[in-house]
């Protein structure tokens, strides 16, 4: 998509009555175009920001994960010892936001082993400084709140399942199984409402070599159980290829004093492959002629989330009859995926000892 450099030049100028130096595009994401700018305040003061921008050809335009969602974040958290860009200006149509940018890197491939384990540790503590928030302080206007310890789970599964209902005409059997069963067991025990990120892990976040500079992409944010935030690490680290974070868990769960429990584990990880999931269905359903989305990477990676489901539920505990079923047919689908070298199955998850 081309970018509309003037209207984003006058956008970022109006914020911060300055004049922008620098603008281009950077290289990441799929879901937002991201804009690197470089600017100067009114007192000449340099200035290193992002633009957020939906342009309506993303995977979730049009739904309730929006930008406009992800702003109140920012907002409730701007005062909160949380590693999290600060917001300087959103638009009125809430498709475009300006934020501080960070210092640092998503890359972790350049690093030595000891600096590898030294940044997975400091996600961990930086997880566990969002998860000490004090949940009631937060203002988060008519986000749902839990009552019971099984609203951490189902009070965001209904919100995926009425994503589902509204964005994607042919689901898949395997996620509505998912969905029936994950809201019929939910877990019945929680330490503590906190603010989930919704999306924690490998890729969404910056760091300097050696300590995390800050949580990014915060649309999937929720209030909900701690445990979830563990479970997206892990699935996101095993979809890409990499290790179970050990280090990073480790020292998450000494930090906020939350047992790695691996039964609720179990559960939440297959209700984040289930939202992986659906976000692939949305954005194919969502996909057409004219609109300028890419769904290469939803088209190859659907069959591989639509494999470790039935997986993941089966180490949840569910025994649904038609379960080996699913798994053998996306078994089928998974080999014509160009991911099915580099698919693993699930393995069981144990904490460290």
């Amino acid at each position: 998509m081309a970018v509309d450099e003037e209207r984003f030049r006058s956008f970022v100028e109006g914020a911060i009555g300055g004049r922008v130096v620098r603008l281009e595009r950077a290289a990441v994401g799929s879901s937002r175009v991201t804009l690197r700018v470089d600017a100067e305040d009114a007192q000449g003061h340099a200035r290193q920001l992002v633009v957020r921008h939906d342009s309506g050809d993303g995977p979730l335009s049009g739904t309730e994960i929006n930008l406009a969602n992800e702003a109140r974040f920012y907002r409730a958290l701007a005062d909160h010892p949380v590693r999290i860009p600060r917001l300087i200006a959103e638009a009125e149509d809430g498709l475009t936001l300006l934020v501080e940018r960070a210092p640092g890197t998503e890359s972790l491939g350049e690093l030595s082993e000891p600096d590898r384990q030294a940044v997975q540790a400091d996600f961990g503590r930086a997880l566990a400084e969002l998860h000490a928030v004090d949940s009631t302080e937060l203002r988060l206007g008519d986000l749902a709140r839990p009552r019971e310890a099984a609203d951490h789970a189902l009070l965001d599964l209904a919100r995926w399942a009425r994503l589902q209902c509204e964005n994607v005409a042919d689901a898949s059997d395997v996620s509505r199984l998912a969905i029936d069963w994950l809201g019929k067991n939910p877990p019945r025990w929680v330490e503590r409402t906190v603010l989930c990120h919704g999306d924690a892990g490998i890729g969404n976040f910056l760091h300097d070599g050696r300590r995390v500079t800050a949580l990014l992409d915060w649309e999937f944010a929720h209030l909900g159980d701690p445990l979830d935030d563990v479970a997206w690490v892990l699935v996101r680290s095993h979809v890409t290829g990499g290790d179970a974070w050990r280090a990073a868990l480790t020292t998450w769960s000494e930090q906020s004093a939350v047992p790695l429990e691996p039964g609720r584990i179990a559960y939440y990880r297959a209700m984040v492959l289930l939202r992986m999931a659906v976000s692939c269905e949305i954005a194919l359903s969502h996909a057409r002629p004219g609109r300028a989305m890419d769904t290469t990477v939803y088209r190859a990676l659907l069959p591989y989330l639509e494999f470790l489901m039935p997986q993941a539920l089966r180490e949840a505990g569910c025994r649904e009859p038609g379960l080996d079923a699913l798994e053998q047919e996306a078994t089928k689908q998974l080999e014509a995926s160009p991911i099915r070298a580099v698919a693993r199955p699930l393995v069981p998850w144990e904490p460290p000892a």
